[in-house]
């Protein structure tokens, strides 16, 4: 759905026009529940938080200022719901402390190893500002094009591209004491 078309479709569905919010639903549910999947990592809680996050801004459209920013105010809201899940449920916040399941076949050291390596690397994508993250997950983690992710998130490509760079840039920076341990052994 190009900028235009969810500008209008927004301002349809602030009008009540049920329609294009379910235009805007099929447009964006699949971006939505991929993000709420990498970090919940259960297919049935992330379709829950899916389908949560579109109920919440269903009912908080009238609030939103600009309706081009949809898409980015659309993936704040499933992070935020990502988030408020784990905190009511009193478990870990795999955003803020998750560490992926280490591999079954690697043995009990290089699982540990694998384990230790990837909270520290989640943990310096963590330490990026929000508008760097956002793209460093959705480019590296998801696996999304620049320009889906300009489109996703209505921003011009050089934006994207700059915030990528940046991103890398700090996460050198952040993993560069792990890096160099690495190169000293």
């Amino acid at each position: 759905m190009n900028e235009p078309a969810v500008i209008q479709a927004v301002e349809a569905a602030r009008a009540g026009d049920q329609s294009a919010y379910e235009a805007l639903f099929r447009a964006h549910r699949d971006a939505i529940y991929s993000l709420a999947l990498h970090f919940a990592r259960d297919p049935e809680l992330a379709a829950d938080l899916t389908q949560e996050t579109f109920v919440r801004a269903w009912e908080r459209l009238p609030g939103l200022r600009d309706p081009a920013a949809f898409a980015g105010w659309l993936r704040s809201m499933s992070v935020n719901l990502v988030r408020d899940h784990f905190r009511a449920a009193r478990e870990a916040d795999p955003i803020d402390e998750g560490t992926p399941l280490a591999d079954d076949a690697a043995g009990p050291e290089q699982a540990l190893e694998e384990s230790e390596r990837d909270a520290v690397v989640r943990r310096a994508i963590l330490d990026l500002p929000e508008h760097q993250r956002v793209v460093v997950v959705m480019h590296y983690l998801e696996g999304r094009p620049v320009m889906e992710i300009a489109g996703a998130l209505n921003l011009p490509k050089g934006t994207v591209v700059s915030r990528l760079s940046r991103g890398r840039k700090n996460l050198r920076r952040g993993l560069a004491p792990y890096i160099d341990d690495v190169g000293k052994s």
